[in-house]
């Protein structure tokens, strides 16, 4: 049993309640503290909102769980936030983290050519060695990949972290978005 087996079998029993169609959030430690559920309701969310990020993932063993944390839930939304305990672990260079991250993008547009997959940024105090560096070529990578880029860097500098990295986010969760709306969370 690998380290994650115990976080995918609770996954897997979740899954066989869960509804199609919804937001998946998949990531590692930044991403798994965020309380989505919650932070739906108070920002008023209109879809299902799943969060099936990983303590210390890896960008290199995230590919092998994305059936049962991503794919088996058919969402029409994937956020994707990678990369930081990796570059915490000194263990790859970014462009072997980037490599890493096109598998994960392929693999999700062929099992759904529809899904919206967003690549965000890891948060620059959160990670010690080169944050900006690697948000810089996720950027460039998600555009490559025609994916979409959501810088929430600031986010750890905030007093509730989770709760910005939410606010910046929430534009990619909504269904219909009016005019009104994209000003309101602009706080124009």
């Amino acid at each position: 049993m690998n380290i994650y087996e115990r976080e995918i079998n609770n996954f897997r029993q979740l899954n066989k309640v869960a509804n199609t169609n919804g937001v998946v959030l998949f990531g590692s430690t930044f991403a798994k503290n965020i309380p989505v559920c919650e932070l739906k309701q108070s920002f008023d969310i209109d879809c299902d909102m799943y969060n099936r990020s990983i303590t210390d993932l890896s960008v290199f063993d995230a590919e092998a769980l994305l059936e049962d944390c991503v794919t088996a839930l058919a969402p029409k939304t994937v956020l994707i936030q990678l990369g930081e305990t990796d570059l915490e672990r000194g263990f790859h260079t970014i462009p072997e983290i980037i490599e890493a991250y096109e598998k994960i993008v392929a693999k999700l547009k062929s099992a759904d050519k529809h899904c919206d997959i967003v690549i965000i940024s890891v948060c620059e105090s959160a990670v010690t060695i080169h944050p900006e560096e690697l948000n810089k070529q996720l950027e460039l990578a998600a555009r490559r990949m025609k994916c979409k880029y959501a810088d929430i860097s600031s986010a750890f500098y905030n007093d509730s972290p989770g709760v910005k990295a939410f606010s910046l986010l929430s534009f990619f969760m909504q269904n219909d978005i009016s005019f009104f709306d994209a000003m309101k969370m602009l706080h124009i």
